[in-house]
């Protein structure tokens, strides 16, 4: 029989082996030393490992999440260890799809009349400008800035991604050398930078749940695409490894609908040569009704 506990260690050193960024090793290692600690024995068969994912307190992505995890996991450990391989039988957890929430554009506008230090706009501003993680935004150095682009490290790998010379600016101010976001102590941690994103937009007025920064990736997905930006380009920027997590943005909700409706239905063009007579005829009777 096979320590769970075991097999997870040895994973993690073959997938650490291949080159996988550190942020994909945190993640492959904060869902299977939960996995181990529920199994002991790595199991055998499906009914331990569904139970482990239909009692995880997570929402459907998440869940999505766990079981891909747990398929790579099994498919190197048949591979590797020669033991039976129980994912074959346990088919992908059902993804309810919920439009992430986003900003509108006068939330943004709002958003950057919060009076706030010049390093916490410069972060805002690039995270709304990029859409990248706030992992990947804290960990940028000033040799990471290049003339269009940053060079960021993530959960994909290495990538470049577009900035606008107004972000890039702001970013070069802040420092000279070394992390360009610097905390307390050293360069800004992963919680001092979701603060600084928290507090920004509940000063802004905004309330409820989830408000970091991951509010301001999505709302960067939905205006590059509502702006008329294409989906391989926002997958790209993103970082995302399958297209398919960047489809998201494409799926418009009811408020995007609406607005698309009235900007290109073709009522508006067909009636706009009768636009001013039809004026000109309600005015009349509105004035002839007035004498009477």
């Amino acid at each position: 029989m096979v320590r769970t506990q075991d097999a997870v260690a040895m994973f993690l050193n073959s997938r650490r082996a291949q080159g996988i960024s550190p942020a994909a090793a945190a993640w492959y290692r904060g869902i299977l030393v939960r996995f181990a600690q529920m199994c002991a024995d790595l199991p055998a068969t499906p009914e331990p490992v569904e139970a482990f994912l239909g009692g995880a307190q997570v929402g459907d992505e998440s869940r999505y999440s766990y079981w891909r995890t747990l398929k790579a996991f099994y498919r190197w450990a048949a591979r590797r260890l020669q033991v039976p391989n129980p994912m074959t039988e346990i088919p992908a957890p059902r993804r309810r799809r919920k439009h992430p929430r986003t900003l509108s554009t006068t939330e943004l506008a709002r958003l950057f009349l919060v009076p706030v230090c010049t390093r916490d706009r410069a972060l805002l501003c690039l995270l709304i400008d990029t859409g990248i993680r706030i992992g990947e935004a804290i960990n940028l150095q000033v040799e990471d800035i290049l003339e269009e682009t940053i060079i960021i490290s993530g959960k994909t790998g290495e990538r470049e991604v577009p900035i606008t010379q107004d972000t890039r600016r702001q970013l070069l101010a802040l420092v000279r050398s070394g992390y360009v976001f610097k905390g307390q102590r050293g360069h800004l941690c992963r919680a001092e930078g979701y603060n600084v994103v928290h507090h920004a937009l509940q000063a802004s007025g905004l309330s409820g749940r989830k408000l970091g920064p991951h509010l301001l990736r999505h709302t960067l997905g939905r205006q590059f695409i509502m702006a008329g930006g294409d989906l391989v380009s926002l997958q790209r920027i993103l970082g995302h490894s399958s297209i398919q997590t960047t489809r998201i943005y494409a799926e418009l909700n009811l408020a995007d609908v609406i607005r698309q409706h009235h900007k290109y239905t073709p009522i508006t063009a067909a009636l706009a040569p009768t636009q001013g007579r039809l004026i000109d005829e309600a005015e009349s009777i509105i004035r002839t009704m007035g004498r009477e």
